[in-house]
């Protein structure tokens, strides 16, 4: 079972944030090319969005996630309190069109080239959350 506090923590971090991405590393210096996918989608949606490194805790945090969600792999993106899902996932609502719609913003004319989106600062916001030892 996980951690009372740290599922409490994550499940605030959840409801408080509109858009909520936890990755392995940050959205300035992803640790894995999923989450560096899953940046580059929503830096091209030009939402503000939370995002949370999971990797100082990845076990207790997968524990909580597993419990909260269903889900243990990361990056996980949750928007409006509910997990959207990961990487694959996230890439196929940006192409069909539903994560803008999710998101509540215009599809973006066309894909921005990757490697450009992957050196500008995107819109993202870090959560205050600490997950050091947990």
């Amino acid at each position: 079972m996980a951690d009372q506090e740290l599922t409490d923590r994550v499940k605030e971090l959840i409801a408080e944030n509109q858009v909520l991405l936890f990755m392995k590393g940050t959205p300035s210096a992803p640790r894995c090319g999923f989450s560096m996918r899953t940046v580059q989608v929503l830096d091209q949606m030009g939402v503000e969005y939370g995002a949370i490194d999971v990797l100082p805790a990845l076990e207790p945090l997968r524990e909580v996630t597993s419990e909260i969600s269903d889900w243990e792999t990361f990056p996980q993106l949750y928007v409006n309190g509910e997990l959207l899902g990961g990487c694959d996932i996230v890439e196929e609502m940006f192409e069909n069109g539903e994560l803008a719609e999710t998101l509540g913003v215009e599809q973006p004319a066309s894909e921005a080239d990757p490697a450009e989106a992957a050196n500008q600062d995107g819109p993202y916001k870090s959560p205050p959350m600490d997950i050091e030892g947990a």
